[in-house]
């Protein structure tokens, strides 16, 4: 027997998505606008998205975030996988050490772990650039591959490892052959994540950014000191259109990978 929705419910959630996605709705709109005024409509017009592609400065900015970003989620797949792997063949209390470590970065305000990195790279002496940069976002990025891959090592069947090492195999020919083949659309999926997360933070990137390697999320904020025009307007709809075709993938990634789970 179905269940009959009230009309209160529909109001809800219809209130829930129009405040959820308004702003966004908004930001396309008017990112096609003429006017540099958000405050009146003057007609369509592309020249925001030609500024845009003629600022060198937004595409240095960008330029350097996705290269942080692709580095950050390669050093987090295999920062987080590993620990992931390394904490089934250790002890239960062992393996709470691990979470726990694992988990810490995500508990810490960004605010105090900018400042902290910030400290510690400068005793370091290390130059603030594309290396801060990875190192602070993988710091941040690692625990969110730890726990998806953690997540999926739990489902699989420990029968199959044993069987493996029944059949002589090394620990490393296991991991290869049976384990990695099993998380890795977990991997895929966790790195994608690492690169959105990468890509839109600024209070980490504020702290770690050198003078020749300014984010876009940190560039965009200072922009916003002096006033922005519908120009930002155009690059978040970039963005977001860069944010679906990311979704899509990651989902046509999922179905084979679990299409050919069931045709194995």
């Amino acid at each position: 027997m179905r269940k009959r929705v009230s009309g209160f419910e529909v109001f809800y959630l219809s209130l829930f998505f129009v405040v959820l996605y308004l702003p966004v709705l908004s930001v396309i709109l008017y990112s096609f606008n003429a006017s540099s005024s958000t405050a009146q409509w003057s007609g369509l017009t592309l020249d925001w998205y030609r500024e845009l592609f003629r600022d060198r400065v937004i595409g240095q900015a960008f330029l350097v975030s996705l290269q942080v970003a692709i580095l950050t989620a390669l050093l987090s797949a295999v920062l987080g996988t590993a620990a992931a792997v390394i904490s089934l063949a250790v002890t239960k209390g062992m393996q709470k050490t691990i979470q726990g470590v694992m988990i810490l970065p995500l508990l810490v305000p960004e605010v105090a772990l900018g400042v902290s990195l910030l400290v510690f790279f400068n005793g370091l002496g290390l130059p603030f650039g594309h290396l801060t940069l990875v190192l602070s976002h993988s710091l941040f990025c690692v625990p969110y591959v730890y726990i998806m891959v953690q997540l999926r090592l739990a489902e699989i069947d420990r029968s199959i490892i044993e069987s493996a090492r029944d059949l002589g195999a090394t620990k490393w020919q296991t991991v290869k052959t049976i384990i990695l083949p099993l998380v890795m659309p977990s991997i895929t999926t966790a790195s994608l994540l690492a690169i959105a997360m990468s890509l839109d933070d600024v209070v980490i990137s504020t702290f770690m950014s050198g003078p020749r390697t300014t984010t876009l999320p940190v560039h965009i904020f200072s922009m916003m000191r002096v006033g922005v025009t519908p120009k930002v307007n155009a690059l978040c709809t970039l963005i977001l259109v860069g944010t679906f075709f990311v979704i899509g993938l990651n989902q046509v990634i999922s179905k084979n990978s679990k299409l050919r789970g069931l045709s194995d």
